[in-house]
């Protein structure tokens, strides 16, 4: 079968950005676009994000509702106007040998796209990634002086803007290269029928391919892979969810050999190895791991947008395995003193009766928008304390407990962390001295400590 070798840049972008792409003859001016679309971190695929176009010869090829109306039937700069869907690319690119994409009209991208080499023995219906260089910049970033300003912050973590240009990149997808990803959505750019006589492949699965590698993982001959399901669950719960691109990222940090896409989506969607994750509440999505409590309890919308745009804390490999037991947490000089105190007051200085009472306040606190005064008062509850001095002495450090406590809003931060990464947008929970207590508790009628102003029996009493 017939196919084009292109070449994609960026222009006026550097270091440059490129993406090198095969696709079978007979593309429209539209399935050219939306394999730019596809190779890059733009978001036009299959539905507008922005207008388009190619400027060659004497037409004027756009998907410009506006124009395609008002210049119907006349000159727009001296140019036919009409639509990508009804032309193809192929005279035009053997002719010329480039053509020039423009993308959003308003950021004004621009992408040469050069014919590098014509072949015969391409067999796929639909275009195939090749190699490529350079993170694509995303939608809406205001051309490339707008992306050059973009990354001055977005790589500069004491920057004040950080974060919220980080969550902003997050929002719009702004992704590494990922090939085997791309290239698995190339799938949906097809308009020829794979001539699979010519394909080495079984039950459509492709086995070998000059152009797009195999399909086929061979599982047996995969290292660490007990490693990677140990990932998965330590990932999972200390962030409680984790989209794929991002625990790639930390897993091949970490360990040698690296492992792709490709073979983390076939390992994790045989059936052996997905029920060892579920065994474990990590339940395998679309695009990320999930534990269970989100899976069940939690929309998986809301917990993404209360996190996106939080840096992850990444703690060293041995740390991070310890979050293969469900139950870990770290252990802090706060929660040593805590249980020194429990220990000393209410368990006759008997440390080991109290790991259990750690455990359901660590537990407490961990939970998805925990209200912190709900944990002193369940506390306040539970204990007869001397006078007001001593209760006071628990909720602080209760307190600071709270905010040395590793959760899943912060992607694995404690509120203190992100705290110093992000000044303006997050801040430690404050403490609220108890103002009244009576033998030992809170009396019903006075006012609760939380500082709602209603009486304590109305509200944390209840």
């Amino acid at each position: 079968m017939k196919a084009y070798i292109l070449k994609l840049t960026f222009e006026e972008i550097k270091p440059e950005i490129w993406r090198r792409v095969v696709l079978p003859a007979g593309a429209t001016f539209n399935r050219l676009h939306e394999t730019i679309q596809y190779v890059t971190n733009f978001q036009s695929e299959l539905d507008s994000y922005h207008n388009f176009s190619f400027e060659i010869e004497n037409l004027f090829i756009t998907n410009d509702r506006n124009l395609l109306e008002e210049y119907k039937g006349r000159l727009f700069n001296g140019l036919t106007v009409k639509q990508p869907s009804r032309i193809k690319i192929d005279n035009y690119l053997e002719k010329h040998g480039e053509i020039l994409y423009h993308y959003d009209f308003g950021d004004d991208w621009r992408i040469r796209v050069v014919l590098e080499e014509t072949v015969e023995d391409y067999y796929f219906g639909y275009p195939t990634l090749l190699a490529g260089e350079g993170v694509a910049p995303p939608e809406d970033v205001g051309g490339p002086s707008g992306y050059k300003e973009f990354l001055k912050i977005y790589q500069d973590p004491t920057h004040s803007d950080y974060l919220s240009t980080y969550a902003w990149a997050e929002s719009m997808y702004y992704l590494p290269l990922d090939n085997d990803e791309v290239n698995e959505q190339l799938k949906h750019v097809k308009y020829k029928k794979s001539e699979w006589m010519h394909i080495d492949h079984e039950n459509y699965y492709v086995l070998s391919d000059k152009y797009r590698g195999s399909d086929y993982v061979d599982l047996e001959a995969l290292p660490n892979k007990d490693l990677i399901i140990q990932y998965a669950v330590a990932c999972t719960n200390l962030y409680g969810l984790i989209e794929y691109q991002e625990f790639l990222k930390i897993y091949n940090a970490q360990n040698k050999p690296s492992l792709s896409s490709k073979e983390l989506r076939a390992l994790i969607t045989t059936p052996q190895y997905a029920k060892q994750l579920e065994q474990q509440f990590v339940f395998v999505h679309k695009r990320a791991f999930i534990h269970e409590a989100i899976e069940f309890v939690e929309d998986y919308g809301n917990f993404l947008d209360q996190v996106i745009g939080k840096p992850f804390y990444v703690p060293v490999k041995e740390e991070l395995l310890r979050y293969t037991d469900e139950l870990y947490y770290e252990k802090t000089s706060y929660l040593e003193k805590l249980e020194k105190m429990l220990a000393k007051d209410f368990f006759g200085g008997s440390t080991l009766m109290v790991k259990d009472e750690i455990d359901e306040i660590v537990g407490q606190l961990q939970l998805i928008e925990i209200d912190f005064n709900e944990v002193v008062s369940d506390l306040l509850g539970r204990y007869e304390f001397q006078d007001l001095k001593h209760a006071n002495e628990y909720i602080q450090v209760l307190t600071n407990i709270a905010n040395t406590t590793r959760i899943w809003e912060n992607r694995g931060h404690t509120p203190e962390e992100l705290s110093r990464i992000d000044k303006q947008h997050a801040s430690p929970i404050q403490a609220l001295p108890l103002r009244v207590i009576i033998g030992g508790k809170v009396g019903r009628n006075d006012p609760c400590p939380c500082g709602s102003g209603l009486k304590f029996k109305k509200c944390c009493g209840k």
